[in-house]
This record gives structure tokens, sequence and C-alpha cells, in this order.
């Protein structure tokens, strides 16, 4: 996945600032770093800084990471995902995200229960 990051960077690194492109790519390096965190002080840290820059990214995207990971205990992942709703509810105002960013608001999967979220968690 890094290499794919890499060969975005490099393409729109033509067609605008290197900044934008390194704030458009950065959530692509976050995801990857959570889908690979080994504890849940890793987990929780890396869902934080996701949440710095995108902070619509929902909770249900560490569960459903944390669903398809082989080899993290029942246990904790419970605790996990737990962690992490809890860090993304203290992060709403009002119940809202302080501000949508451009990734996680578009996604239809993340609020439709049968789509393919729905599938990859069962």
């Amino acid at each position: 996945m890094r290499l794919d990051e890499e060969v975005l960077m490099d393409f729109f690194r033509e067609h605008t600032s290197v900044t934008k492109v390194e704030n458009r790519v950065r959530i692509l390096a976050d995801l990857r770093e959570l889908a690979s965190a080994e504890s849940l002080d890793s987990f929780t840290l890396i869902y934080t800084n996701i949440l710095e820059h995108q902070p619509d990214c929902p909770s249900e995207v560490v569960e459903k990471l944390v669903a398809l990971r082989e080899g993290i205990p029942r246990k904790e992942a419970k605790e996990v995902v737990q962690e992490c709703k809890e860090i993304y509810e203290n992060s709403l105002i009002d119940g809202n995200p302080p501000k949508s960013g451009f990734v996680f608001g578009k996604l239809k999967c993340l609020t439709v229960k049968k789509g393919i979220w729905g599938k990859l968690g069962q």
C-alpha cells in the first residue's frame, strides 16, 4: 500500500502543490498504519491521529478493520473498538464531528447496515 501512496503522490505533485497532495494522501498512510496496529495503544493513538485530519471518521472503520484482522483475541478486539468509540464520541460537538473531512462523509457504505462493511464484518 505504501508503494501505491508514493505513486499517487508522484502523479499529483505534477498537478498541485506538495502540501495539498500530502494532506490528501495522508489518510491512506494513516489507514495502513491502523490496519497493521498491534496493540490497544497503537490503535487508539493512530485513530486519534486520523480524527485530527478526518474528524468525521467513525469508529465503525476501526471496528471493521479489527474484525478483518486475524490473531487479535476477541477480548482485545472489543477493548480496541470500545476505546475508539469513546474517542470518537468525545470528539463530537453537539453530536456531530467538528468538521467534515473529504473521505468518510462520502462513504455511503458506512451508513447502510447491509453494505459492503456489513458483509466484510460477518
